[in-house]
């Protein structure tokens, strides 16, 4: 299934597309031994609190996110083979490629599935 991240407010499609890494081997693999992404593209770490860049061949960008996927950490060009423990609150992890990032703290997103029919049509909407 194809999944894009939004602005929650203003809808503007910040990944328009989103792999999501739900269980414990999709988390740990995560972006390790893969080509960079491209920049309109992202990995959702859910849940995640820190996280590791060991076996990684470029830099990334790390949106952190509470329980409401509202924004309360971010780190640019976080290089490889790395520790990360992530700001207070936080309960996902998007991961971008390096300088990617368009977001800023306190921004509220929101993930949707391909299943929208357009940005503006509210009432298709299938969020996770």
């Amino acid at each position: 299934m194809t999944y894009r991240l939004t602005d929650i407010e203003t809808g503007e499609v910040l990944l328009s597309r989103l792999e999501v890494a739900s269980t414990f081997w999709q988390r740990f693999k995560g972006l390790q031994f893969r080509r960079p992404l491209p920049p309109d593209t992202g990995l959702w770490l859910s849940p995640c609190a820190s996280l590791h860049t060991c076996c990684m061949r470029f830099p990334i960008d790390l949106i952190m996110l509470d329980g409401d996927m509202k924004v309360v950490g971010i780190r640019k060009q976080v290089q490889p083979w790395r520790i990360v423990m992530c700001a207070q609150g936080t309960k996902s992890v998007i991961e971008t490629a390096g300088g990617s990032t368009p977001w800023i703290v306190g921004q509220k997103v929101t993930i949707v599935s391909g299943c929208e029919s357009s940005p503006n049509d509210k009432s298709f909407v299938c969020c996770l």
